[in-house]
C-alpha cells in the first residue's frame, strides 16, 4: 500500500534571518545595534554540526541520525540580524545575533546580550561554534522544509539508470529532471513528530510541489534506490508499521 504522508508529516522549525518580529525583538535588537556596528560576515550560509554530516555521508539512515545533539544554524550575510540554532532539525532555540568585536565574531543572546559562544572559522569550510564543530552545507533555501540540508548534502547531482540512456538530475532546490513524470522531490529530515517509529527513510516525489506522494529510499554505495511503501499495520487511517515495497528506481550517482 502506497502512503501519502502529507496528512501527518510536519516540517521542521526553520531559522529566521528576517527582520525581528514583535516589539520586544525590535527593542532588544536596537540595544545591540547601539553597541555594535553592522558589517558583513564572511562565513555566511547554512551550517550543520560535523557529526551529523559525517554520519549522513557515511550511509547511516537519516532517521537514526536525528537527535537533540544534531544542530544547524543559518549564519546571515551581515551582523545584527536575528537567527537561531535548530536542535534536531525540529526545535528552534532562542534568538541569536552575530556581532564583530575587533577581528573576532561572537554570538550574542538577543534578549539579554550576553555572549553565548565564540565563533572561529577553520580551514575546509568548517566552523567552531563554542565546543561544537560545524560544516558549511551551502546556502539556506527557505522554500524547502529542511532549508536544503539533505538536498545539498546527499541528493544533488547527476544520475543514470540502467534501463534508460538519459541522464537524470536532482537539483539542490528540490527539482528533478529526466525521471519520468517526477519533477520534484522532498526528503524527510525530521522524524520527531512522525507519529510512529518508521523503519525506513522517506522521500516525497511528484509532478509538482502541490502533489507529492510518499516513498521509501536508501543509498547503497552511490546508488539511490527508491521504493513504494507497504503499510503492514494501520490504526484507523494512519499507518503505524511500514516496510519497503517494490523497487521503482535504482539510480547510480555519477557526479
Amino acid at each position: 500500500m502506497k502512503m501519502d504522508s502529507s496528512a501527518y508529516r510536519k516540517d521542521p522549525a526553520v531559522a529566521s534571518t528576517e527582520p525581528a518580529n514583535g516589539n520586544r525583538d525590535s527593542i532588544e535588537l536596537s540595544k545591540l545595534k547601539a553597541r555594535y556596528s553592522d558589517t558583513s560576515i564572511p562565513f555566511e550560509g547554512l551550517w550543520v554540526n560535523e557529526r551529523y554530516v559525517n554520519e549522513i555521508k557515511g550511509g547511516k539512515p537519516i532517521r537514526e541520525c536525528q537527535d537533540t545533539d544534531t544542530r544547524c544554524i543559518v549564519v546571515p550575510r551581515r551582523t545584527l540580524q536575528v537567527t537561531s540554532i535548530i536542535f534536531g532539525f525540529h526545535e528552534g532555540g532562542p534568538g541569536l545575533v552575530f556581532v564583530k568585536k575587533g577581528s573576532e565574531y561572537f554570538a550574542l543572546a538577543l534578549y539579554d546580550g550576553h555572549c553565548v559562544d565564540t565563533v572561529h572559522v577553520l580551514a575546509g569550510e568548517k566552523l567552531k561554534f563554542g565546543r561544537d564543530y560545524y560544516v558549511r552545507v551551502g546556502e539556506e533555501d527557505t522554500t524547502l522544509p529542511d532549508l536544503g540540508v539533505l538536498e545539498q548534502l546527499l541528493f544533488a547531482g547527476k544520475y543514470k539508470r540502467p534501463d534508460a540512456p538519459r541522464t537524470i538530475s536532482f537539483d539542490q532546490n528540490g527539482k528533478i529532471e529526466g525521471l519520468d513524470s517526477l519533477n520534484w522531490y522532498d526528503p524527510t529530515i525530521d522524524y520527531a513528530d512522525w507519529g510512529y517509529e518508521t523503519k525506513l527513510d522517506h522521500i516525497r516525489l511528484g509532478s509538482d510541489r502541490e502533489h507529492l506522494h510518499d516513498y521509501g529510499f536508501r543509498f547503497v554505495g552511490n546508488t539511490l534506490e527508491i521504493y513504494t511503501i507497504n503499510c503492514l499495520k494501520q490504526a484507523g487511517t494512519d499507518c503505524i508499521l511500514d516496510t519497503l515495497g517494490r523497487q521503482m528506481y535504482a539510480l547510480q550517482k555519477i557526479d
